[in-house]
């Protein structure tokens, strides 16, 4: 079966979308069967909103990582609710996602359903449909913060380790439980030696995780990204690991681990943070034709190298998945990006075969891709099918 049989027989693809009070959408219906949809309209319009109501259907906080209560439309009764249909080879699937105003004020967590059954966590939702996101805020993301780079690689790395995200978790609660008993250490070094010993545990698959998830992207962008006009790129990981071997057998690095945690007690008491581990793991991206890191390129060229990692994440993605592709949101993608540049994007784009959702503040952003695409005006959250 060659690509486009493949493709053809395996996909996932949104065919209807409901926003009822979500930011600044009262109430916003769209229905489309075209692989990419795109959202025109000025800064402020509701364009971002859209693909943000989407990217609630990942295991997180959606792409803006915001509180529940500031996706309420100021105008409605302080809840909110997201309703998709993901089409597949298979027929359709519904998905909702919300919280009502009562449970918003008792602090609960938002409802999530497939089919109208509940699901246990938005985790669940990675079960059906599979979404990749890329917006303006990340083309800073090698100059910015290294939490932001761990948490968007990590964001990566749990689209195709799926234990990852839950041990991601399940490793910070530990964290913050050594920090609070290392003040008092002298007296509990016992309860101590049990926490560490978790951690180390749960550290130590982090670490596999990310190395599985890391090789995967960087033999894809070796072999596929280097071949279009976006920059071939390699991940790298900076540790604060002290001496450990991460290429040791699992117990090996859970022993060491251990090892280092022990040996950082006094310090990391008198600092009042653990300062070695998976959590202190720095990302960054070396671009090879130039032979610099991307936090030494240019806007532009961070940008793209962006773009790589994408790309190559929703390849493996589809590797792993039998040939289903990711759902792509792309957040003003085609900005301060070249004719050549842009139409190549969208070409591999259609090769990967991923449902792609768009924004962008002109129709002409789109030229390359206007048959195959929904274009919608948008303005204060109304939408208006322009009938591309």
């Amino acid at each position: 079966m060659d690509k486009v049989e493949k493709a053809a027989s395996s996909f996932v693809d949104i065919s209807k979308l409901n926003l009822t009070d979500f930011r600044n959408h009262s109430f916003t219906s769209i229905e489309t069967d075209k692989k990419f949809v795109a959202f025109v309209g000025r800064n402020g319009s509701g364009k971002t909103n859209v693909i943000e109501a989407i990217s609630m259907f990942s295991s997180g906080k959606g792409l803006r990582g915001a509180q529940l209560s500031e996706q309420s439309n100021i105008k409605g009764n302080g809840g909110w609710s997201i309703f998709m249909e993901v089409k597949t080879a298979k027929g359709i699937t519904k998905l909702g996602t919300g919280i009502g105003s009562s449970q918003m004020m008792e602090g609960k967590a938002r409802q999530c359903r497939v089919d109208g059954k509940f699901l246990k966590s938005p985790r669940e939702f990675t079960n059906h449909v599979g979404i990749i996101w890329l917006t303006p805020q990340m083309d800073r993301l090698f100059i910015g913060q290294r939490t932001d780079r761990r948490k968007f690689f990590d964001k990566l790395v749990c689209l195709i380790e799926s234990s990852h995200e839950k041990n991601i978790k399940d490793y910070d609660r530990l964290i913050m439980q050594r920090n609070r008993v290392l003040v008092d250490m002298d007296d509990k070094k016992s309860w101590l030696d049990k926490i560490e010993k978790q951690i180390s545990k749960i550290a130590a698959n982090i670490l596999i995780s990310r190395q599985i998830a890391t090789n995967r992207l960087n033999k894809i962008m070796d072999a596929e990204v280097k071949n279009n006009l976006f920059p071939s790129a390699k991940i790298v990981m900076r540790e604060e690991l002290g001496d450990i071997n991460t290429r040791s057998s699992m117990i090996e690095i859970e022993s060491q681990l251990q090892k280092l945690f022990f040996q950082s007690r006094i310090k990391d008491r008198d600092t009042f943070r653990t300062n070695v581990g998976p959590h202190r793991t720095d990302f960054t991206l070396y671009y090879n034709k130039n032979d610099m890191y991307a936090e030494n390129c240019s806007t532009g060229e961070q940008k793209n190298l962006l773009v790589s990692v994408i790309l190559a994440e929703a390849r493996v993605y589809q590797e792993i998945n039998n040939g289903i592709s990711p759902i792509l949101l792309l957040d003003e993608i085609t900005a301060h990006m070249d004719n050549e540049r842009v139409s190549n994007l969208f070409e591999q784009i259609g090769e990967i075969g991923s449902q792609t959702w768009l924004t962008g503040t002109s129709e002409h952003l789109f030229d390359y891709i206007s048959d195959k695409t929904d274009i919608f005006n948008i303005n204060n959250g109304k939408l208006d099918h322009n009938g591309v």
